[in-house]
C-alpha cells in the first residue's frame, strides 16, 4: 500500500508557501500606506511567483491524493481531507497532516483578511484622489436645457473598479 508522506510532505511545503504569501501581503499593505510603488511593484511579483507555486503544489497534492486513495479502493472523483484522514492507518501520520491542515486553514484566513484590509486602503486612496481631482478641476458652466448640459469634466475618475 502507499504512503500517505508524500502528501504530508507537498502539505508541508504548502503551508510554507502560504506563509511566504501572507509576509509578502504583509508588506504589500506598508508598501501601500507609504505609497512607495517601486517596493509595491516587487512585492506583486513576489506574490505572483508564491501563487504560481501554490498552485503547482496543489495540482501535485491533488494527484498524490489521488493516488492514495485508489490505492486504498476509493473510486470517488473529489476527496476531502476527512476522507484521506478517515482511510490513514498511522495515527502519527493522521495527527501530523490534521495539524497541517489546521494551520492551512489558519494562514489562509489570515491571508484573507490582510487582503480585505489591503482593498479597503486601495478604495479609500482612490476616493482621496478622485476627491482631490474633482476639487482642482473647474466644471464647465452648464447651457441651455436637455442632455447636452451636463458637466463633462465633473466626474473625472467615475469608474469603479
Amino acid at each position: 500500500m502507499g504512503s500517505v508522506k508524500p502528501i504530508i510532505q507537498v502539505m508541508e511545503t504548502m503551508l510554507g508557501a502560504h506563509m511566504k504569501l501572507i509576509d509578502a501581503t504583509k508588506e504589500k499593505r506598508s508598501a501601500l500606506v507609504d505609497g512607495d510603488m517601486s517596493a509595491l511593484h516587487s512585492i506583486i511579483y513576489r506574490v505572483n511567483s508564491c501563487t504560481d507555486e501554490i498552485q503547482q503544489l496543489e495540482e501535485e497534492r491533488k494527484r498524490l491524493v489521488a493516488e492514495y486513495m485508489k490505492e486504498k479502493g476509493y473510486t470517488g472523483s473529489a476527496v476531502t481531507v476527512e476522507e484521506v484522514l478517515a482511510m490513514m492507518v498511522d495515527e502519527e501520520a493522521k495527527t501530523r497532516l490534521n495539524l497541517i491542515v489546521s494551520q492551512l486553514r489558519d494562514v489562509i484566513e489570515e491571508i484573507r483578511k490582510i487582503n480585505e484590509s489591503n482593498q479597503q486602503l486601495i478604495q479609500s486612496s482612490l476616493s482621496y484622489i478622485q476627491y482631490s481631482i474633482g476639487m482642482f478641476v473647474s466644471k464647465e458652466p452648464s447651457i441651455g436645457y436637455g442632455p447636452e448640459k451636463a458637466n463633462r469634466f465633473a466626474s473625472l475618475l467615475d469608474a469603479k473598479i
